[in-house]
């Protein structure tokens, strides 16, 4: 699993002030890479899965207006070796 300290390096952040969000949007792009891959979360994540993560929480953080955009596609392209065929 991703850290908050990981996280926060990824976007430049400096302060506590959003660790509380930070928390919420780990929990999403946990969810999304499971959606995904049809599979839990392995105990150490691969780097590609951690890019994939990362990238999700910072397409998050940035769009928190609401808008409606897809997540960039490159995630999936990360996440696509480790998909299981079917449930």
């Amino acid at each position: 699993m991703l850290t908050i300290d990981e996280v926060k390096q990824y976007l430049r952040i400096d302060t506590d002030a959003e660790d509380d969000y930070l928390n919420i949007l780990i929990l999403l792009a946990e969810e999304i890479c499971v959606n995904f891959t049809r599979l839990e979360l392995p105990e150490k994540l691969p780097v590609s899965y951690k890019q994939a993560m990362l990238i999700c929480i910072g397409y998050f953080f940035e769009h928190r207006d609401g808008r409606k955009e897809d997540i960039p596609v490159v995630v999936y392209h990360l996440l696509m070796p480790y998909r299981k065929a079917a449930f």
